[in-house]
């Protein structure tokens, strides 16, 4: 009976990791359309200084919206993991930030999810940039109090995972998947660049929140 109970519950935590899992893979056909959130009154108000930063290239106004509105249906429906930032800075590229932080995790997921959004035939040229914490998901003495750099590759074909890249050039790959969290590479998978632009430089320029 008892081993009977143990099959069960394997069988339950297998199922539940794998709805998990493909809610993180972005693998769903359509984007999540519950635009359910908490009480505006549990919106952060007050900016918290990081220096998490996205670009975004190659994409229209219409399909950016749409990605993080995806992105924020997905996340904020129980309480506000994402509150992004977007500025325009040119006809097809934009810059993302998050004045009041996010988690790296749901930061790593949200790079994923610019790359591969649901209900997209096609993929995007995103990369973002952040220092790490000690302590954060995914991070290790190697990379700790670090500015990375995070991205996809071109020809990643999992789906699953970002790459991170430190400023001396330390490269993992972080996997969603359990058992793939964190791998250590011999050579990242590209070289650290900077960002062409600071988040100071946006301070005049006009922006769209979203959560």
């Amino acid at each position: 009976m008892k081993m009977q109970s143990l099959i069960i519950g394997i069988i339950l935590v297998a199922i539940a990791f794998y709805l998990i899992k493909t809610k993180l893979l972005n693998r769903q056909t359509e984007p999540d359309n519950n635009t359910a959130r908490p009480s505006k009154e549990f919106l952060q108000k007050i900016e918290s200084k990081n220096d998490k930063l996205v670009l975004v290239k190659n994409i229209s106004n219409l399909e950016i919206d749409s990605i993080i509105n995806g992105f924020c249906n997905m996340y904020n429906q129980e309480n506000f993991q994402a509150q992004p930032r977007l500025y325009k800075l040119g006809e097809n590229e934009f810059a993302i930030t998050f004045p009041f932080d996010i988690e790296f995790e749901i930061y790593c997921y949200f790079i994923n999810y610019v790359r591969y959004p649901m209900g997209f035939e096609k993929s995007f040229n995103v990369t973002g940039w952040a220092t790490t914490r000690t302590g954060e998901q995914w991070i290790t003495d190697k990379v700790a109090n670090k500015k990375v750099m995070l991205f996809i590759p071109s020809d990643d074909t999992e789906h699953d995972n970002v790459f991170l890249t430190t400023s001396d050039n330390i490269g993992y790959k972080l996997g969603f998947a359990m058992g793939e969290e964190k791998q250590f590479l011999d050579k990242p998978k590209q070289h650290f660049i900077y960002p062409r632009i600071e988040i100071k430089d946006l301070t005049d320029k006009q922006y769209k929140d979203f959560n």
